[in-house]
């Protein structure tokens, strides 16, 4: 290979330039690449006080020849760049008469780069004769940098063209756009590949324009599960703006709309959200897993006004929900909620007892730690930590007692702890730690040892530690659906050797079939109690009501409680 001297190409290049010979300054500027940082510098110098037009032509050949040469060195783009924009014309005379590939890939970035107006009637011919994909790519990102809504529909059907770079390019244009049809366009291609989905809903959420938005928020009502989870992670992503769009959704009466907006509402923790949330609640929704998301979220929340309305929901019949505001009155205790709330636990039935085991399920420290001063919900805790209570849950208060100084009483829980007997292992999933530790409490009070996990990936690993007996799981997860985890324990156990019951708050058939096509046992839907865990359990089990825990007229009812004190399992989470 010959080595061409530094200063003979400076030289020559110089000379070329003065008597514009483009073809030897061509042949000069092929050995651009070889040359020193210096040298590249003092090239460029002298190209740059060199004719626009002349210039022009030279670099387009020699990017089009070296495609990776203005990667490698972005000054010579950048120079191109600035002739184009000192000519328009000379860029649109020479986009027409191009018909080489790589001079129309150059020209077309070029055209996309200075935005220029002018050449989209040339770049929309060049789409409905050029084949050459790389030209075609170049053109529709063109199109989209220049931002004229007329190429919208030109550029659309390459969504559809079969070549993924084609696609991207595609996406990436109508991006650019950001109009309402463009966006429109973009939303209405969702659905058919996971990779193509996440650069769509990348395109929404940088966007953030009222169209984006508005497309993310109708994912929240979309067919696929993956997508419903998409559209809340990316709502949850763009934060504060996505306010005001989520705040009016709980106008509607679609209670899986409402969950999905009040889980993002609490997720994104703005203040501006708890007014309409207690609205919502004062209108006393129907739907008890609209009011267990609408306290979920307000546990989230700094609820200084208006505090009462977490404590009504301590007198909801349902548990789920009863747990959720008791979480929610925790998280906000102050001295108007504390007086109201040993009146309720004073005046609550003494054979029942909901709102003590409710506080104590929950591990709502702060309003323990101000009831235990009470005689009889200290004779309660007492007996409910040490019969019945879940282990952890045992644990938890008993460390809590000691450490503010109730020595006495943790000692009495310690005394009478029972010791298990039965541990029929049941693993949950689910991304809500409330709801884990809901499943917590209800399946020890089943019988069972709950091996309980936030995160299904880890709740898939530790399938190949310990082989459950039956798995709970949640439907719409972050990362990996109930669907996918359902897949995944397939690959490893069949319906018969460990059964699958999906619990949803969904009731989308589409979401059903997709479920038990993907191996899932049976579906229950939230909210979900000892009674209904039970009966779904029997189902799949084949075993008796006793087999499970004694309950009124089992030869075993009239023995002391014997439960499963078992740990939750390493990855798992519990509050």
């Amino acid at each position: 290979m010959t080595t061409v001297d530094p200063h003979h190409f400076i030289e020559e290049l110089r000379f070329d330039i003065q008597t514009d010979d483009l073809l030897k300054a061509r042949l000069v500027m092929a050995h651009f690449a070889e040359m020193d940082a210096n040298t590249q510098r003092r090239a460029l110098f002298e190209l740059s006080r060199a004719p626009d037009a002349f210039v022009f032509s030279l670099m387009v050949d020699v990017l089009a020849n070296s495609p990776g040469l203005g990667d490698t060195y972005p000054p010579l783009k950048t120079l191109l760049f600035a002739k184009a924009s000192g000519d328009p014309d000379l860029l649109s005379r020479t986009l027409m008469r191009a018909v080489q590939p790589g001079t129309r890939v150059v020209l077309a970035e070029v055209a996309g780069q200075i935005r220029l107006s002018t050449a989209v009637p040339i770049l929309l011919g060049i789409l409905g004769e050029e084949r050459h994909e790389k030209v075609l790519s170049a053109v529709i990102i063109a199109l989209g940098r220049i931002g004229n809504a007329s190429a919208t529909t030109a550029i659309s059907e390459f969504l559809y063209s079969g070549s993924v770079e084609l696609v991207v390019a595609a996406i990436h244009a109508l991006g650019l756009l950001a109009t309402q049809t463009a966006l429109q366009r973009l939303f209405d291609k969702l659905g058919a590949e996971s990779d193509l989905d996440k650069m769509i809903l990348d395109v929404f959420t940088c966007s953030q324009e009222p169209e984006a938005l508005k497309c993310l928020n109708a994912l929240l009502s979309a067919r696929h599960v993956h997508l419903r989870n998409a559209g809340k992670q990316c709502l949850l992503d763009i934060g504060h703006k996505a306010i005001p769009t989520l705040i009016e959704n709980l106008r509607n009466d679609d209670p899986d709309l409402l969950i999905h907006s009040l889980n993002v509402l609490g997720a994104i923790g703005d203040a501006s959200a708890i007014a309409p949330i207690r609205k919502l609640l004062h209108n006393e929704p129907k739907n008890a897993n609209v009011r267990f998301a609408a306290y979920e979220a307000l546990g989230l929340l700094p609820v200084a006004q208006g505090a009462f309305t977490l404590a009504q929901g301590l007198n909801d019949p349902v548990d789920n929900v009863r747990a959720a505001a008791a979480a929610a009155v925790d998280h906000n205790y102050n001295a108007i909620l504390a007086t109201g709330i040993k009146n309720m636990v004073r005046s609550e039935n003494a054979a029942e007892r909901p709102i003590s085991r409710t506080i104590m399920d929950a591990e709502c420290d702060a309003i323990f730690n101000d009831l235990i001063e009470e005689a009889g919900f200290c004779e309660f805790a007492v007996r409910y930590l040490s019969r019945q209570a879940h282990a952890d849950t045992r644990a938890h208060f008993v460390d809590l007692l000691i450490a503010n100084g109730r020595v006495h009483v943790a000692a009495a829980i310690q005394e009478q702890s029972i010791t298990p007997k039965w541990a029929m292992k049941v693993l949950a999933v689910d991304d809500s730690r409330m709801i884990l530790n809901i499943y917590r409490n209800v399946l020890h009070n089943l019988g069972c040892d709950p091996m309980l996990f936030e995160f299904p990936a880890e709740a898939i690993a530790h399938l190949d530690i310990v082989k459950p007996d039956l798995i709970f799981t949640d439907l719409n997860m972050p990362d990996i659906s109930g669907v996918a985890l359902t897949q995944a324990v397939r690959r490893r156990y069949t319906r018969e050797q460990v059964p699958i019951i999906m619990v949803t708050t969904q009731n989308e058939s589409q979401d059903n079939a997709a479920a038990l096509q993907a191996g899932v046992n049976a579906i229950l839907n939230k909210p979900f109690n000892e009674k209904t865990l039970r009966s779904a359990m029997q189902a799949q089990l084949g075993r008796s009501v006793c087999a499970l825990a004694p309950e009124p007229g089992c030869p075993m009812a009239g023995a002391p409680f014997a439960h499963s004190c078992a740990p939750v399992r390493a990855g798992a989470r519990s509050r």
